[in-house]
């Protein structure tokens, strides 16, 4: 095999790897996260996804090529979903503002809410009435999914909110600039507060 042949061996195993790598997460969002979209949809809720995935340069053209595919074709996603780089730079916002109190899983530093209400919906009311906010942009959020949503914090009161609480997963709503969040993690506690 000479040197010519060896670099078209080597680029054709890197494609089918860059390729592989966004099917999974493609599958993965597919099974775990589409659901949600599908309710804000249904809701016809006001909403914009800040990024779907972050991505290196090499895997940005079979992403966009899978928004083209169902079940993504029927949301009309913009390119600019796709963001090339290495930083969920909202995630790590999350992070550096909010800095987690346990060792082995995250769990940010505020003040614990309490409340009796078993619903979800009813707990981030009350929560953002202590909080004291008014209709405004928020991100929504999953610690281990790359999707960041954009919308009203009304308008996740409006509707069904509970479509939006997974069980097994934690969430964050944070103000676009972090300058308060709510927080449930997967083993139910919610905290709250503001920087």
């Amino acid at each position: 095999m000479n040197e010519e042949e060896k670099n078209n061996s080597l680029l054709k195993k890197e494609r089918l790897f860059n390729k592989l790598e966004i099917d999974k997460k493609s599958s993965f969002l597919n099974t775990w996260w589409l659901e949600i979209a599908n309710s804000l949809k249904q809701a016809n809720c006001i909403w914009e996804l800040e990024y779907l995935d972050v991505i290196s340069q090499n895997q940005y053209d079979y992403w966009l090529e899978k928004l083209k595919l169902e079940p993504w074709s029927k949301f009309s996603f913009s390119e600019t979903v796709i963001q090339k780089g290495n930083s969920y730079w909202v995630h790590e916002m999350l992070y550096s503002k909010y800095p987690s109190v346990l060792p082995l899983r995250y769990l940010p530093a505020l003040e614990k809410f309490s409340s009796r209400s078993k619903s979800s919906l009813e707990i981030l009311k009350e929560i953002s009435a202590q909080l004291m906010l008014d209709n405004q942009a928020a991100f929504l959020f999953y610690i281990r999914m790359s999707p960041v949503i954009k919308i009203n914090l009304f308008d996740l009161v409006g509707f069904n909110f509970e479509d939006m609480v997974l069980e097994h997963e934690d969430m964050a709503i944070m103000a676009i600039d972090a300058s308060w969040l709510i927080f449930k993690s997967l083993e139910g506690e919610w905290v709250f507060g503001r920087i």
